[in-house]
């Protein structure tokens, strides 16, 4: 994540007028935006649209953003919103991702996986499974690297909570996968 009291000095600047400095937020955030918004969706067009209409929501909406937390968190948020609830008219969710750093440390050994014929495709479709809620704790924690805190904070709920759905993710993962109980 970049540099909050960096981010907060733009946007005090742009709070007094000096629109331009948007630029710089926009330069900043835009390609982890746009590859956020595509693990979501799985569609490359569809994750720069909303990307773009991410930033101008946030810009058209800075008066009311709130400097306790990361501006990135935010905007992050913005675009979830779009992306979900364009996900939710079309009541289509897309592949995640590839995601073969679930497989626990405890799990099998690299033989038994293979031995299990268990690929790529196959974890994806296991994270395709879960709730929209694990699915995104997984996203957001596996992928994008984000941690407790920042998840909290995007997602909008309590770090339990948090950490809960990636407990629960993990075991059902875990249980589709290994067949473990």
């Amino acid at each position: 994540m970049a540099d909050t009291s960096q981010d907060r000095a733009i946007i005090a600047e742009i709070r007094e007028g000096n629109h331009e400095y948007y630029r710089q937020l926009v330069e900043r955030y835009h390609r982890g935006l746009i590859q956020h918004v595509y693990n979501l969706t799985q569609d490359g067009p569809a994750a720069e649209d909303i990307a773009q209409e991410a930033f101008l929501r946030a810009y058209q909406k800075l008066a009311q953003y709130n400097e306790a937390y990361a501006f990135s968190t935010w905007l992050y948020k913005i675009a979830d919103n779009i992306a979900f609830r364009q996900l939710k008219q079309t009541k289509h969710m897309q592949d995640i991702g590839d995601f073969e750093e679930l497989i626990p440390d405890d799990g099998p050994t690299p033989a038994e996986l293979f031995d299990k014929a268990l690929n790529a495709e196959t974890v994806r479709s296991a994270v395709n499974d879960l709730p929209l809620e694990y699915r995104q704790v997984v996203m957001l924690f596996y992928w994008e690297n984000h941690s407790y805190e920042e998840i909290a904070a995007i997602l909008e709920r309590p770090i339990g909570t948090v950490r809960t759905w990636l407990h629960r993710a993990k075991d059902q993962l875990r249980k589709e996968l290994y067949g473990q109980v």
